[in-house]
């Protein structure tokens, strides 16, 4: 049986290690393996939730944004992962939201790529197709 708490561990402390000011507070109550919450703070603009859920899935959110990585065996997906949380730590990458009326319709985490941003991964929810004015926000730490 593979350690996938360990891994998960693993990679929470890769992430906090470039980051060793920001206060991160354990969920211990959270129906969920592990569950981290960094709250607004010093270095940090926006509140970021962090966990393993379902044995072997790691999820990042902010905003309207919520994506899982997984399995979490899979290096390539852990690195993925990683990378994606200190992007925007470091405020390298960002998270476009997608507006219908009042409802977020759809989140991307994006980094720049040359000139332009470029999504490295979108988080959709189900949304009424009334023709309401589409708007953006961005969110960026």
């Amino acid at each position: 049986m593979v350690d996938t708490i360990g891994i998960a561990q693993d990679a929470f402390t890769e992430i906090f290690l470039k980051f060793p000011s920001l206060t991160i507070i354990e969920n211990k109550d959270d129906p969920v393996e592990i569950s981290l919450t960094l709250p607004v703070q010093e270095g940090l603009k926006y509140k970021i939730w962090l966990c393993l859920q379902n044995r072997d899935e790691l999820h990042f959110s902010v905003g309207s944004f919520w994506c899982a990585w997984f399995p979490c065996t899979d290096p390539d997906k852990v690195r993925a992962y990683i990378d994606s949380v200190h992007g925007f730590l470091s405020g390298k990458h960002r998270i476009l939201e997608h507006y219908r009326g009042k409802h977020c319709v759809k989140a991307e985490l994006q980094e720049m790529n040359g000139t332009q941003w470029q999504t490295i991964v979108t988080s959709s929810r189900l949304w009424s197709p009334v023709p309401w004015k589409k708007t953006y926000k961005q969110i960026q730490n």
